[in-house]
């Protein structure tokens, strides 16, 4: 390729700038859970081979008409009557559950094992109507393992992380949904937040609630599920950060509720899915634009127009809630002023040395 030269070498390569592509040919990086809400997963890299990473934490409120026997029997695919309200809630014909239990400390009495009488005890503990009931994780599992080994990796995890604690984990493992994400394999956890003493529940353990508890919980779910990668000969990894602390440039995906995933499968467009195709979108255009803004440089580079670091060590980001103009407004502006400020200091340097070819002249007439 013949070189081109300074700005005109810019404006033509910025003339490329993004092509048009269809939402279908975007990388998918979202899970589906079988209720139909979709999560994202930050990718640490462009086309790097990453594992999904989930870890979702949510209390179970009475106000919000919810109750803990039938998140239990809905969550674990079976039968339970709620002897406060006299409900039955009646999952045992619920497809999709590979494996439900209920981890319980050593110490525990054994009805704790017996899933009705357990969250029928936690809903009689409960007097108020505005009353937090449980505590429900959602772990989305490696689908690079075996159903065998991610069973192993819940148990270990959930045994660590909480039964370890006091708390008592009702454990349900889900497939994959048909009609979403067939690498959807994921975990809901019924966490119980007040510990047992003796016999009965005693008060609730307000440490559990701490933000610094859940922090910990899920950094400790990306080393376990990283370990087990690891362990199952797997090179692929999951990273609990968010995209900025793991200095990515790129946006987030917006999640998507169960109403709007519900829509989309039916072929309808949803504000919600319009959302997220338009984030996608977004995050490819970064993608092209990092590597447009890389051939510049390393022409500009190759051209001897730029000092080598005088970009490369000022990387753009873009300011949240500007458009693509400024964007592109900045990366000019860097380029430009990288081509300038040699050509400025170059006509300084000449200039001083003219005046002084003046001055010498002057003396010597």
């Amino acid at each position: 390729m013949e070189p081109r030269h300074g700005l005109a070498a810019l404006d033509q390569h910025l003339g490329l700038f993004l092509p048009k592509t269809h939402a279908s040919e975007l990388s998918r990086s979202d899970t589906i859970d079988e209720e139909g809400t979709s999560s994202t997963t930050p990718l640490p890299a462009w086309g790097l081979r990453m594992a999904i990473y989930r870890f979702e934490a949510k209390i179970v409120k009475r106000s919000a008409g919810r109750s803990a026997t039938a998140t239990a029997a809905y969550r674990a695919g079976a039968f339970i009557r709620d002897e406060r309200t006299g409900l039955a809630f009646d999952y045992s014909r619920k497809r999709g559950v590979l494996f439900a239990e209920i981890l319980a400390p050593p110490a525990a009495s054994e009805w704790v094992s017996d899933r009705a009488k357990l969250w029928n005890a936690i809903e009689q503990a409960e007097k108020r109507k505005d009353a937090q009931l449980a505590r429900e994780v959602v772990l989305g599992l490696p689908f690079e393992l075996k159903n065998g080994e991610r069973i192993a990796l819940v148990r270990e995890f959930v045994g660590e992380a909480f039964v370890a604690r006091g708390m008592i984990a009702d454990v349900a493992i889900h497939a994959p949904d048909h009609r979403g994400d067939d690498r959807n394999h994921h975990a809901h956890i019924l966490l119980t937040l007040r510990r047992l003493e003796g016999g009965a529940f005693g008060p609730k353990v307000r440490e559990w609630n701490e933000p610094a508890e859940l922090e910990g919980w899920r950094a400790a779910w990306a080393d376990a599920v990283n370990r087990h990668l690891a362990r199952a000969g797997h090179e692929a990894r999951v990273d609990h950060r968010s995209l900025a602390d793991q200095g990515m440039d790129r946006e987030p995906e917006p999640k998507q509720g169960a109403i709007a995933t519900a829509m989309e499968r039916d072929g309808q467009t949803s504000f919600a899915g319009e959302d997220r195709r338009a984030a996608k979108e977004r995050n490819r255009r970064r993608k092209h634009l990092a590597g447009q803004r890389a051939e510049v440089i390393d022409e500009l580079e190759a051209d001897g127009w730029i000092d080598p670091d005088a970009l490369r060590s000022k990387p753009i980001r873009k300011a949240a809630g500007t458009g693509w103009a400024r964007y592109l407004i900045d990366l000019w502006r860097q380029v430009a002023l990288s081509i300038t400020r040699p050509i400025v200091t170059l006509a300084k340097a000449t200039r001083r040395k003219i005046k002084g070819r003046t001055r010498s002249l002057k003396k010597l007439g």
